[in-house]
C-alpha cells in the first residue's frame, strides 16, 4: 500500500468500484422494468431504489460521527471517506431513477433538490481537499504558521530601527505602514483573498534597488502612480519613502541602511503575501462546511418528510 495514499483510491478502489457496480445495476434495473403506468416512485422498483437511497443518505451522514469516535473498530477514517464520496456519487443516479422523472412542487421533489444540493457541495468538499493541502505545503513548506507570523514581528522590529537612523517622519511613516498591514481578516476577506495594506509592492521595491545601485544616487524620485504600493495610504507612505531615499543626499553608510530596509521590506512582503496565501486556502477548503452541513440537515428532514407522506397518502 502507498504510504500517501488518497482517500479517493482507498484499498485499491474498493468504493468507486462498488459505486460503480450500484450505478450499472440500477440503470439496468431502470432499463429492463416497464410498468403499465410509466417509471415512477410508486413501483416495486422505485420502492427498491427509494429505500436503497434513502439508506445511503443515512449511512453517509455518520461520517461526522465515525470521524469523532476516536476508538470505533468499524473500518478506518479514510475508508469510510472513500466510501462516503463514491457511493455519494451513485447516489445521484439512484436517487434520480428513484424518481422515474417525475417531478413538481411537492415535498419529493424538494427532497431529490436537496440531495443533489449535498452532494455538489461534497463535490466542491472533495476537490478543495485534494487541491488545497499540497498548495498549502508547496506556498510555505514546511515553516509553520505561527513561526512565520514571530518573524513578521521580528522583521516589522528591525523596520522600526532602520527607520529611526533616517529621520523621525521616515519612521513615522514606516510605523503607520506597519499598523495598517492586514494578515487574515473577516470571513469573506479570507474567503475571496481581497487584500489590502499588506507590504510594499515587488514593483516598488525593485524600483528603488535600481536606484540605489546608481553610481550617483541622485536626482528625482521615480515616478510612480497611486497603484505602486499595496494600496490606499500604504501605497503614499512607500511613494514617500521612494522620493526621500531618492532625492536625499547621500552617504555610504545611508545608502547601506536604505539597502537594509529594502532587504527587510522584500523579505516582509514575501512573508505576509504567503501567510495570506495560506489563510485564503485553509478558509476555501473549509467554507463548502458551511454548505454542507446545513443542507445535509435540510435533506434529512425533508426525506423524513417525504417517506412519511408516501405511507400515510400514497
Amino acid at each position: 500500500m502507498a504510504l500517501h495514499e488518497s482517500f479517493l483510491s482507498h484499498a485499491g478502489g474498493r468504493w468507486l468500484k462498488l459505486g460503480l457496480l450500484l450505478i450499472l445495476a440500477s440503470i439496468a434495473a431502470y432499463a429492463w422494468h416497464d410498468p403499465a403506468a410509466g417509471p415512477n416512485g410508486g413501483t416495486w422498483l422505485g420502492y427498491t431504489l427509494g429505500t436503497i437511497g434513502a439508506l445511503l443518505i443515512v449511512w453517509l451522514t455518520l461520517l461526522g460521527v465515525r470521524k469523532r469516535s476516536y476508538r470505533s473498530n468499524l473500518g478506518t477514517v479514510k475508508g469510510w471517506t472513500s466510501a462516503h464520496v463514491w457511493l455519494g456519487l451513485a447516489l445521484i443516479v439512484v436517487g434520480t431513477l428513484h424518481t422515474g422523472w417525475q417531478f413538481g412542487l411537492n415535498i419529493h421533489t424538494l427532497a431529490w433538490l436537496l440531495m443533489m444540493l449535498v452532494i455538489v457541495s461534497g463535490i466542491w468538499g472533495v476537490v478543495s481537499y485534494v487541491r488545497y493541502p499540497t498548495q498549502i505545503t508547496a506556498n510555505r513548506g514546511a515553516i509553520p504558521a505561527q513561526e512565520m507570523l514571530r518573524e513578521v514581528a521580528e522583521l516589522d522590529r528591525q523596520l522600526l530601527l532602520l527607520a529611526a537612523e533616517l529621520g523621525r517622519e521616515t519612521h513615522e511613516r514606516t510605523l503607520a505602514s506597519i499598523n495598517r498591514t492586514r494578515i487574515g481578516g473577516g470571513f469573506w476577506r479570507q474567503v475571496l483573498g481581497v487584500r489590502q495594506g499588506q507590504a510594499p509592492a515587488e514593483g516598488l521595491i525593485s524600483r528603488l534597488r535600481e536606484e540605489l545601485n546608481k553610481p550617483a544616487f541622485a536626482g528625482s524620485a521615480p515616478q510612480m502612480g497611486r497603484g505602486a504600493g499595496d494600496g490606499g495610504d500604504s501605497g503614499q507612505t512607500m511613494m514617500f519613502m521612494a522620493s526621500a531615499f531618492v532625492s536625499a543626499e547621500q552617504d555610504a553608510k545611508q545608502k547601506e541602511t536604505r539597502r537594509k530596509l529594502l532587504d527587510v521590506l522584500s523579505r516582509k512582503k514575501a512573508l505576509v503575501t504567503q501567510l495570506n496565501e495560506d489563510i485564503t486556502r485553509r478558509a476555501r477548503m473549509s467554507v463548502w462546511l458551511y454548505l454542507h452541513v446545513p443542507l445535509t440537515i435540510g435533506l434529512l428532514a425533508a426525506l423524513l418528510a417525504h417517506i412519511l407522506s408516501v405511507f400515510l397518502y400514497w
